[in-house]
């Protein structure tokens, strides 16, 4: 890992240094649009063992982004870059269902239980950050680190019937909240005219949580989720005008 870090650190000091006397770089905005891939706990789907139950897992899927991003360059080649983003993260399948299911009929000890799932991962990210940018003659390489916002329009919502209790259906809502998010990116951009280029980016984000809402959760069984964690790998493809 020592090893590892000096040699990253060496490469981006030659960076730097090839980079010192570079004109000003030009401050732009663009649009993208690419995959999401959800990382970590938000892409299991693992419901865990009987009074071990992973209340992380967030059953996420591979969906898509699209959205807006730029720097303002006030130092040479350092600026301060931003993105808004939408992203899709897919909904409960039926496999997850009937996974999430069997693990309430162990949890509460019951014969059997139904879950009905609805609504999907749908959120907004707002982030901003500083920016420092490699340039190759009319390539280049972007380098960021990001903070901000998630702003969450919905999330899985379902419904579990245990079939021995009629009175106890209970209910994980589908949570509109926001939670702050980190990441950093990097991006390749090749100006092919004097305003506009195009842009490859690879961009991580994580956050520790949206806040998710049960209702008559009256026994303290089964697998329960109160905080969802949030990470995903974004790869896109967009373009540039130069300002």
């Amino acid at each position: 890992m020592k090893k590892t870090l000096i040699l990253l650190s060496a490469a981006f000091i030659t960076l730097l240094t090839f980079n010192a006397n570079a004109q000003q770089v030009k401050s732009y905005i663009g649009v993208f649009g690419g995959l999401s891939t959800p990382t970590g706990q938000f892409s299991k789907s693992d419901y865990g063992e009987i009074y071990h139950e992973n209340n992380k897992a967030g059953y996420a899927k591979n969906g898509f982004t699209f959205g807006l991003d730029g720097a303002y360059y006030f130092y040479k080649n350092l600026g301060i870059a931003g993105t808004v983003s939408y992203q899709d993260q897919g909904g409960l399948s039926s496999k997850d269902v009937a996974n999430l299911a069997a693990g309430y009929t162990d949890g509460f000890a019951v014969d059997n239980s139904t879950v009905t799932a609805t609504k999907r991962y749908r959120n907004l990210n707002v982030l901003v950050g500083p920016q420092y940018s490699f340039v190759f003659s009319k390539l280049i390489l972007d380098v960021r680190a990001v903070g901000g916002l998630i702003k969450s329009f919905s999330t899985p919502e379902t419904k579990v019937d245990l079939e021995d209790d009629p009175t106890h259906t209970f209910y994980q809502r589908s949570s509109t909240a926001s939670a702050f998010a980190y990441g950093g990116g990097l991006g390749l951009r090749y100006n092919f005219t004097s305003k506009l280029g195009i842009a490859l980016r690879g961009n991580y984000l994580n956050s520790d949580g949206i806040k998710i809402t049960n209702e008559n959760r009256n026994i303290n069984a089964g697998r329960i989720v109160t905080k969802q964690p949030v990470s995903e790998i974004q790869t896109t493809l967009g373009l540039t005008v130069q300002l």
